[in-house]
């Protein structure tokens, strides 16, 4: 059963394609100016699972954003509902504190119930030095300590997220991509492809929006298979937002819908 909190914190991997290395740098990730979002910005996802024709609602995630003076703190919290516990359990925590002036992490945690598995990650970055300092536990278990020099600048699960809502998709031509970088557990490039631009989407309980749609790049192998394809459709406002994720799974579809919003830097308004 694919994780439900990942449909959203892992939108944007896949292997065997480009490295950002091989892919011309149009936007600096390193350090890109916040556009899109602030603090008191919070946003809440309703996850579907599709079982042959039907749509079952399976979990919520909700993202909270404080302004924390010269950074910001972001946490996460996914959960299955109630009627869904009996298939598969969900309730996961996730935090990531980030710089306000880079957009880049300078620590990530996250402590995972899924089923009968439990663990929780600790990195702490040190983006100058290009190094991170990471924890691993279980319940009942050492503590795995380790560090990983970095090639660069890195993003976690988080930060990737709200570092890609302030790209500038005026930019790009459709189908054209872009890298970045990110670490969980290692380091990794990821691919980012605008499949369609400013186009008109029926988001349900949201009306009719202008939206971008990127096909992130999944790394295959950790969480996804190497065939998984996510298509993510972010607002084509001044918020950036993705408004629904949707991806196959072995049996049927996984979608995330945007379901509750307050504190947006700019309003949402739905096209007639």
């Amino acid at each position: 059963m694919i994780n439900l909190l990942l449909l959203i914190t892992s939108l944007w991997w896949r292997s065997n394609l480009p490295t950002p290395d091989s892919i011309p740098p149009v936007f600096d990730l390193c350090n890109i100016p916040n556009d899109s979002w602030q603090g008191g910005e919070e946003i809440t996802y309703r996850l579907y699972y599709q079982l042959n024709v039907f749509w079952i609602p399976a979990g919520e995630a909700t993202f909270k954003v404080k302004d924390v003076g010269d950074r910001y703190f972001i946490s996460i919290d996914g959960k299955t509902i109630s009627a869904f516990e009996w298939f598969y359990h969900v309730d996961d925590h996730y935090e990531s504190v980030i710089d306000k002036k880079t957009l880049l992490p300078l620590s990530f945690s996250r402590d995972v119930h899924e089923g009968k598995f439990q663990w929780w990650d600790k990195f702490f970055f040190d983006q100058k030095g290009h190094k991170v300092h990471a924890s691993k536990g279980w319940p009942g278990k050492e503590t795995k300590n380790y560090d990983v020099d970095l090639s660069g600048c890195m993003h976690d699960m988080i930060s990737i997220i709200y570092g890609i809502r302030n790209v500038d998709f005026e930019k790009l031509d459709q189908g054209q991509k872009f890298g970045i970088k990110v670490f969980v557990e290692e380091e990794y490039p990821l691919t980012v492809e605008l499949t369609q631009k400013n186009t008109e989407t029926k988001i349900h309980g949201l009306g009719k929006q202008m939206t971008n749609v990127i096909r992130p790049e999944v790394i295959s192998g950790h969480f996804f298979n190497q065939d998984t394809r996510m298509d993510v459709y972010i607002s084509a406002d001044g918020n950036q937002l993705p408004l629904e994720i949707e991806s196959p799974v072995s049996v049927g579809k996984v979608r995330a819908i945007l379901s509750e919003y307050k504190g947006l830097k700019h309003p949402l308004v739905a096209h007639e």
